[in-house]
């Protein structure tokens, strides 16, 4: 379908909540310049549902990418070149936000004003590329050091700072992650040096004020 004005905008929507899916289909189909084309609960299951089809904007729920990383993200990307992507996140203060945004989402819409912001952000991302909303882009130019340090934290190492924060112990996060314990020893070394903390504690607090944690 050609981008002109008057082109019905063909959506889709990754999240686990049915009723929430629901809710924003049913608002989407009421209107005459959406065209609904599908959705699913979970990334694997869109893509393998819907790889290929021709949709021009999806939207997918932060919560869905908590355990990912850059490279699994950007290959399921592949799958719609030519789409844009949302995010739709619960509030503006995960420092998550602005490390996805530099995975490749052309924009954030909070849930909880999602019914305000979705119309704007789909038709925004559709005509002009992006959407940012003024508390995201305070927050982008509030995050810059927090983006940093996130690019500096390896995929292995958010691993085991989760484990860190379920009060595992070396022996336990090293028999979930499938290396030894040397080899969590060395990361946990590696996380303190990056995020200049002394201890246990201060990753758990670290943890919590990046995101990595709820």
């Amino acid at each position: 379908m050609s981008n002109y004005l008057g082109a019905r905008i063909r959506v889709a929507f990754v999240d686990a909540d049915v009723i929430f899916r629901s809710g924003l289909r049913a608002m989407l189909e009421a209107r005459n310049d959406f065209e609904w084309v599908g959705e699913a609960s979970s990334l694997s299951d869109f893509r393998a549902r819907f790889s290929g089809v021709g949709v021009q904007v999806i939207m997918i729920d932060a919560s869905l990418l908590t355990e990912l990383d850059q490279v699994y993200v950007n290959f399921w990307m592949s799958a719609w070149p030519h789409a844009k992507f949302l995010l739709l996140v619960p509030n503006f203060k995960s420092a998550m936000v602005p490390l996805y945004l530099k995975w490749g989402f052309h924009g954030v819409v909070n849930k909880l004003n999602m019914q305000e912001e979705v119309v704007a952000a789909f038709r925004q991302v559709f005509f002009q590329q992006a959407y940012v909303h003024p508390n995201t882009k305070r927050m982008l130019d509030a995050e810059r050091k927090t983006i940093r340090t996130l690019e500096r934290i390896t995929a292995r190492e958010i691993d085991v700072i989760r484990g860190i924060c379920q009060e595992k112990t070396c022996k336990e996060i090293a028999h979930d992650l499938q290396i030894s314990p040397r080899t969590v020893e060395t990361h946990k070394m590696r996380i303190i040096e990056k995020l200049d903390v002394r201890n246990t504690a201060g990753i758990i607090v670290h943890a919590v004020r990046l995101g990595i944690i709820p």
